[in-house]
């Protein structure tokens, strides 16, 4: 069975959003040492890498990973390519796609190509989900959404479309790695931490490829 991994990989320099810590990986005991075995160390923050967002995140009080349905994580997704001059996602461009179901959706955009060079500098001008995109996708149902760069939310207006998708109960998957994922339908399998309290947590998420039944 193909499995295609979607997670961006964690390591010292790697791009954090600006202002978050850097990623911190060292060695508390090497065998090249003289120690008994290798271990390692890990200091980073819940929004580093793939990961996913809960509602406390922008709203106090609000639902934390204690609470979270992991069914919400694994199921049908869908993968939407978003065409090259689309800078900010919008209901009418969602509108247009005419998709048979929006339950779980990642949108794959120009902002895949700024992995491929493994950069360490942000880019403000990253592709986006905008408001009013937002709500189209809950009020069509949606319980899952993600993207491939740092944020769901355009970076001059970072909390409206949060708050828009975590109010309505919609699990948000950011900084995914769609490089090599074409537009369409797959199965979603994405666990996180489990950090007790917590507003996010770092994911491993894969695509595996839906399977037609062949007729007999």
């Amino acid at each position: 069975m193909e499995i295609i991994d979607i997670t961006v990989g964690i390591k010292n320099g790697m791009l954090v959003w600006p202002g978050d810590a850097p990623v911190e990986i060292g060695w508390e005991s090497r065998l090249e040492d003289g120690a008994e075995s290798n271990v390692s160390s890990i200091q980073i923050g819940t929004h580093v890498g793939t990961h996913i967002d809960m509602p406390l995140h922008f709203i106090e009080g609000a639902a934390n990973l204690d609470s979270l349905d992991l069914a919400r994580l694994i199921g049908p997704a869908t993968v939407v390519d978003v065409l090259e001059d689309i800078s900010e996602i919008s209901a009418e461009f969602l509108e247009k796609l005419e998709l048979k179901t929006v339950s779980r959706i990642l949108f794959k955009t120009a902002n895949s190509r700024l992995w491929a060079g493994n950069s360490a500098s942000f880019n403000q001008n990253y592709v986006a989900l905008g408001k009013d995109g937002a709500k189209w996708l809950v009020d069509h149902g949606c319980r899952l959404v993600g993207i491939d760069y740092l944020s769901i939310a355009p970076y001059e207006d970072p909390v409206g479309t949060h708050k828009i998708l975590l109010s309505n109960g919609a699990v948000i998957l950011e900084t995914l790695d769609l490089r090599q994922v074409e537009a369409g339908e797959y199965q979603l399998i994405c666990l996180p931490l489990k950090l007790e309290s917590r507003e996010a947590a770092p994911a491993r998420a894969i695509l595996m490829p839906t399977i037609t039944p062949q007729c007999a």
